[in-house]
């Protein structure tokens, strides 16, 4: 953690609040480092091989996503805006990219066979005026 000295505290150009989120931040990659270097393993060509492919999709999106936003963070502390970068088409790549996997994985969660209700106004009538010997005592009015 960033901790200023006591010479620092006299003259301190930066408000304690950003320090606080600078702080936070760095505590997060801290732990983002952790999890990632857990995660890394796993995107062996083996092992994903042996997922099935909507969970690979999204376990190879997830990489990219985390690869962008850690560039996008690079980019901003060094004052680099992010939508002005030659990356930013690939940014834009990845959004479309995670709008397809959520309508597959909405598409996944669906159940097979989707359940229907009757309308039975618009039954009967078309069973009525497909009947035309129907009489209005055997029911047509």
């Amino acid at each position: 953690m960033v901790k200023p000295t006591e010479h620092d505290s006299e003259s301190i150009a930066v408000p304690e609040s950003v320090m606080d989120s600078v702080n936070t931040t760095l505590s997060n990659l801290h732990e983002l480092r952790s999890h990632f270097e857990q995660f890394l393993p796993l995107m062996n060509p083996q092992i994903l091989s042996q997922i099935p492919p909507l969970q690979r999709a999204h376990s190879l999106f997830l990489l990219s996503k985390i690869t962008s936003t850690l560039l996008a963070l690079k980019l901003r502390c060094t004052g680099v805006q992010p939508d002005n970068h030659s990356v930013k088409s690939e940014f834009d790549r990845l959004d479309i990219y995670q709008d397809k996997l959520e309508r597959l994985l909405d598409l996944n969660k669906a159940p097979l066979r989707p359940s229907t209700t009757l309308n039975y106004r618009a039954a009967t009538r078309f069973i009525e005026h497909s009947l035309p010997d129907l009489t209005p005592c055997k029911g047509r009015k």
